[in-house]
């Protein structure tokens, strides 16, 4: 059975400790020195039954990422605050936080209602009302109690056992991951983590991996409110016994994750909304970021505001100062620098391998669709976002934190309505955005005129610099596709691996056509002993690099042919060579290399490019030393 996982907030020395003592028969506070100072210090642990979980969190503003770590994956929250005291800053600062990471239920407890007379019971029972309306806690419960004396306990009881049987279910992504909040080694068994399962599932011997450090892990042992078990599901809190990894390679803040999803990431996109008591938020400001059991340091990239004023929401990139793994959807919570307090909070929209740039519109339209929580449209974002790099099933999945099969559906179905294309068949298939496709056809379109403005005399662009004019990244296979789609559609054409706009025709002037029949004269001068650019620029002469530019405008119009080591032969003398070989192979039967060249007047450097060009176009045939017709 799924858990109910219960957190504890307010401010210090408001007895929430206790509160969980009294509930439970638990004491929370393990360490020595919260025994020494009677204050919690870190998260503690109490099971009610065996399907409840209490985690209870410490109070002191300084103790604050303890909290969040603590209250990150909670489905009801025991709100205390104490009668003598009422509300207090980390009774803010902590409805703040629990406001921010949307937790969706809870009741409020009134502790220490010993220590003050009934009119001042009911006054500040009062106050707390009006203090949480507009919170997710307005209308919640609100139960005095005397831990000490277990009075208002059972009422405490009786109403959380209530809402355990409403308890909303997790959504479960299939694939298994659970934040750890807590790690230590025990005698006879080794390395234990302990967590609230986020999604999937769990059996003894399986192979995990530990998130971001990459660490494979295998499941020596489970198990849930101290009972062993062989398997774990969504929902439940677990002990898991790890082999394969030590206690000094895990800290808080890691996820176990099913091997092969969650990559980790430095940047992130999400919607941020600032806290009204917060100070206006500048690009660029350095904050602690807290999401699921982990801080780290980040800055705020603002996308589409100059400065975020409180109260108010922007869309926004995190760039993180280490690797997190994280999951569209996730909340996550923003702390200034210095001083030390919460300001604000968000969720995640998605993750990113680069930079983004501010006011991008297209990235700021699609940020905007992300909000609407369709995973579809991540996968659409995700391709989109890929831009130039196609992408399999198995890097969406990672992303998304969804098993293969999901993703493949929602992929399928993006297919058929011609949002993305698929490319391949089998394990070779990759995904492309429809949108990427165009994008990247309206930029070959630019490239070209650009280049035939400038270079009226060339017949084209090569495809490496055309691939290159466009991106470098531009995966050489989706570039292969793109132009092979431009040219089914009579957009481009392609000779010799030159890439030309179609319907281009070079405009040859009177100068430019001396040049030009100047090059056909030496060729015919070398007969077929064919010469390379370097030899023909020599002989003619001029510079090697305007006599490379003559030779690609001639094959670009059919007047010369490019053979193998460089080679260049006019059509005209291709042609005569094939008619003297065909006449004497008719006459005298099938020929060696050597009688071709006696019969050119030629010599094999020249014999071999020039026969097996003839073989690749199919005029002739090798069979074993001889040529014949085809």
């Amino acid at each position: 059975m799924s858990h109910f996982i219960i957190g504890t907030a307010g401010h210090i020395d408001h007895g929430k400790t206790s509160l969980v003592k009294a509930l439970t028969g638990m004491d929370t506070d393990v360490l020595k020195e919260e025994k020494e100072r009677n204050i919690t210090i870190d998260i503690g642990f109490a099971f009610l039954g065996d399907d409840i979980t209490i985690i209870d969190v410490p109070g002191h503003e300084k103790f604050i990422k303890n909290m969040v770590a603590g209250v990150s994956t909670i489905d009801f929250v025991l709100f205390v605050i104490a009668a003598d005291d009422g509300v207090m800053p980390q009774t803010r600062e902590h409805l703040d936080i629990l406001n921010l990471l949307q937790i969706k239920d809870g009741m409020v407890i009134v502790t220490k209602s010993d220590m003050v007379e009934e009119e001042w019971l009911d006054l500040v029972t009062e106050e707390i009302k009006d203090y949480l309306q507009g919170t997710f806690l307005e209308g919640a419960p609100v139960v005095t109690v005397d831990s000490l004396s277990r009075k208002g306990i059972d009422k405490v009881l009786e109403m959380i056992n209530e809402k355990k049987l409403s308890k909303v279910e997790r959504i479960d992504k299939g694939i298994f991951k659970l934040p750890v909040d807590r790690v230590f080694t025990m005698k006879g068994f080794g390395t234990i983590i302990t967590g609230t399962i986020l999604s999937g599932d769990v059996k003894e011997g399986e192979t995990l991996s530990l998130q971001p450090k990459g660490i494979n892990v295998r499941v020596k042992g489970l198990q849930c409110h101290g009972q062993k078990q062989t398997a774990l599901t969504s929902g439940d809190r677990a002990a898991i016994n790890l082999h394969g990894v030590s206690v000094e390679d895990i800290e808080r803040g890691d996820i176990l994750v099913s091997t092969g999803y969650l990559e980790p990431t430095f940047i992130f996109d999400g919607k941020l909304y600032l806290l009204s008591t917060a100070k206006e938020l500048k690009n660029r400001a350095r904050v602690r970021i807290h999401a699921g059991t982990n801080e780290i340091f980040g800055r705020v990239i603002l996308l589409d505001k100059e400065k975020l004023e409180p109260g108010k929401e922007a869309l926004v990139e995190i760039r993180l100062e280490e690797e997190m793994n994280l999951s569209p959807g996730e909340r996550f919570v923003i702390r200034s620098y210095s001083p030390q307090m919460t300001i604000g909070g968000g969720q995640i929209l998605t993750t990113a391998k680069k930079k983004s740039k501010r006011f991008d519109e297209e990235k700021i339209t699609l940020l905007k669709e992300l909000e609407k929580g369709d995973p579809q449209e991540l996968v659409e974002e995700i391709l989109l976002s890929s831009k130039y790099e196609p992408l399999v099933p198995g890097d969406i999945s990672k992303k998304l934190a969804r098993t293969d099969d999901e993703t493949l559906t929602m992929l399928d179905d993006l297919v058929s309505r011609q949002k993305i294309i698929v490319i391949g068949k089998g394990n070779k298939k990759v995904y492309f955005h429809s949108r990427n496709i165009e994008i990247t056809l309206s930029k070959i379109a630019d490239a070209l005129d650009e280049f035939h403005l400038k270079n009226p005399y060339r017949q084209g662009i090569s495809k490496e610099d055309l691939r290159t004019k466009i991106s470098q990244d531009l995966n050489q296979v989706i570039f292969d596709f793109i132009l092979k789609k431009a040219e089914t559609e009579n957009f481009i054409q392609i000779s010799q691996n030159v890439i030309s706009k179609k319907g281009f025709e070079i405009q040859i002037n009177e100068e430019m056509k001396k040049k030009l029949d100047t090059f056909l004269e030496v060729l015919d001068e070398n007969k077929f002993k064919p010469p390379v650019i370097k030899t023909v620029a020599d002989q003619i002469p001029m510079l090697e690099r305007d006599a490379r530019e003559l030779a690609g405008m001639l094959m670009f119009m059919g007047k010369v042919i490019k053979l193998d080591e460089g080679l260049l032969i006019s059509k005209a003398l291709l042609d005569e060579v094939k008619v003297l070989i065909s006449k004497k192979i008719k006459d005298s039967g099938p020929m060696k290399l050597g009688e071709i060249s006696e019969l050119l007047d030629s010599s094999r450097k020249y014999m071999v490019p020039l026969m097996e060009y003839l073989d690749k176009i199919g005029f002739t045939v090798r069979d074993g030393d001889y040529r014949k017709l085809k």
